[in-house]
Order: C-alpha cells, then sequence, then structure tokens
C-alpha cells in the first residue's frame, strides 16, 4: 500500500444531503441487486465507514468490506485494509453475490487500473455474479469542460477531499464497454445526484455554478434564509451546446418554478431528481452480471 493514501480520504462529506436522499436512494438499489443477485454476500469495494452494509438491511447474509483506512471488525463483519489501485486484493478464494463499490469509487481509479480490477472481479466472482460500480458521471453540472474529452489523461482532474486526489469521470457506455470485454454483462446504469453535487459551488471546473447542495443543506436543517435558499432559484450560466446541457438547464428552470411557499422546499426539489442513466449525475452506478 502507497504510504498515507488513506489520508487524503480521512473527511469524506457525510452531510444532510447524503443522509436523507442521498442514502435512501442507495438503500433501494441495494434491495434490488440483491434480489437480483439471488444471495447476501457482499463485497464492498472502497467501503469507507461501511455506510453499505448498514443500508443492505435483512438480505445481508456475509459481508466483507475493503478500504484504504484500517477499519475494526464489526460482529461477524469482516474488513480488508487495501488499495484496490492494486487489484482486489486479499479478500480470500470464496465468491460474493454482489461486488459492489459506491460513492463513485471508480473514478478514483485510473482507466488502466479500473480495468485490473474489474477482471480480477469476473476471475473471483461465480457465474451470475452481480457487479455494481458507481463512477462519477462524465456529464455531471459539476465539469462540462470535461463533456467533450476522451478517456484517459486529459479527463483526469483533480478532486479536493482532505487533499487533491485524481479522478476520471465515466460515461456508461465506456463502463459498458469495459464490464463487456472483461465477462460481465451489462445490466444498466442509474444516475445518482444530477443536480446537487458536491463540486457545484466551488468554481473550480466551471464559474458560475449554482451550489445546489449547500442550499439543500440549509433547507434540511430548517434554516430559509432567502439568501441561502437563492441558488434552487437560480439561473446556470452558458454551457457547452449538448443534449447534456440541455437537460441541466430545464432542471434549473423547474426548480425555479417550485412555489416559494413550500414548507419542505429541500424535499420537494429533490423529487424533481430526473431518473436518467447518462452519465448525468455526480454518480453514475453501473450494473452487470459475470457471465
Amino acid at each position: 500500500m502507497r504510504p498515507d493514501a488513506a489520508r487524503a480520504y480521512s473527511r469524506q462529506g457525510h452531510d444532510a444531503v447524503r443522509a436523507r436522499f442521498e442514502s435512501a436512494w442507495l438503500a433501494t438499489r441495494l434491495s434490488a441487486l440483491l434480489a437480483a443477485a439471488e444471495g447476501g454476500e457482499v463485497l464492498d469495494l472502497g467501503c469507507g465507514d461501511g455506510h453499505a452494509r448498514h443500508l443492505c438491511g435483512g438480505g445481508l447474509t456475509r459481508y466483507v468490506g475493503v478500504d484504504l483506512a484500517h477499519i475494526e471488525p464489526v460482529g461477524d463483519w469482516r474488513f480488508v485494509q487495501h488499495d484496490l489501485r492494486d487489484g482486489l486484493g486479499p479478500v480470500g478464494r470464496r465468491a460474493f453475490d454482489v461486488y459492489l463499490g459506491t460513492f463513485g469509487i471508480a473514478s478514483h481509479l485510473g482507466p488502466r487500473q479500473l480495468e485490473r480490477l474489474l477482471g480480477e472481479i469476473a476471475r473471483h466472482a461465480r457465474r451470475g455474479s452481480i457487479v455494481a460500480l458507481e463512477a462519477l458521471g462524465l456529464h455531471s453540472l459539476e465539469w462540462p469542460q470535461l463533456w467533450e474529452r476522451p478517456p484517459g489523461a486529459g479527463r483526469t482532474i483533480p478532486y479536493r477531499m482532505a487533499a487533491d486526489v485524481a479522478v476520471h469521470p465515466w460515461a456508461p457506455d465506456e463502463l459498458f464497454a469495459l464490464f463487456d470485454a472483461h465477462g460481465i454483462r451489462p445490466l444498466g446504469a442509474s444516475d445518482r445526484t444530477v443536480q446537487a453535487g458536491p463540486k457545484l459551488g466551488e468554481g473550480r471546473y466551471w464559474p458560475g455554478l449554482p451550489d445546489v447542495r449547500a442550499a439543500l443543506n440549509a433547507g434540511l436543517d430548517g434554516r430559509m434564509d432567502p439568501e441561502e435558499l437563492g441558488p434552487l432559484r437560480a439561473p446556470l450560466p452558458p454551457l457547452p451546446a449538448c443534449d447534456a446541457a440541455l437537460v441541466h438547464h430545464a432542471l434549473a428552470v423547474r426548480r425555479a418554478r417550485l412555489p416559494e411557499d413550500l414548507p419542505d422546499v429541500a424535499s420537494a426539489v429533490w423529487e424533481l431528481e430526473p431518473c436518467t442513466a447518462r452519465g448525468l449525475g455526480h454518480g453514475l452506478l453501473v450494473l452487470g452480471r459475470v457471465r
């Protein structure tokens, strides 16, 4: 493992949006994944504090989490300290029903590292195992300057956590091709958090974007100051001319048309989240089944 590799990831944001909305989104999909896999044995890649373990519910029968940081075991659940940039790691020989990676883990690997991981997953898994890996969506509103860039070094950007880490956003068809090339039949994809990515308000990648996430957090905390909630009604700046821009602009218009006297404005805004699978969200969850 690279020295101090976990330090940059040590302060991931667990804000109100994640607790209220994103966790519920993930819990719904985890329930469907376990049903599709017809088994409750989960390998959680880049598990962090094991958040996904708590969201699996009663369908979970075996859990192993892999993470850069050392995590103390809890009950029967096992954790392995390992850097996924070096492959799958010492997870034992027994196959899992679901190989899971949430909150953008696939984008924290370089393209070649991701290919290696997918190949090792396919060899470790049983026929019929489900692979569910989330990347950062290429067409997220957070980084329009990447929308037309091909995969590789030109699409890799610094992403601020406790320190800058390199990330590589993906489009769904690109991940489908990688899955297919490594013996994993693509099943579909889902966009997560289309309008409230955590990097929107920083202006680091594209200037003038309204910080919708900060406004949602304010609403969830009961702060109804018009200035704090202003980003919910703000228009978007000019964007590159493409279909993704049309979707993002349309969503901003829908937010602005919401009534001003809503008692729970955060939930009303979240309900506008489109059910898309085009890499438009901060997260892009891609599903496949091992052949």
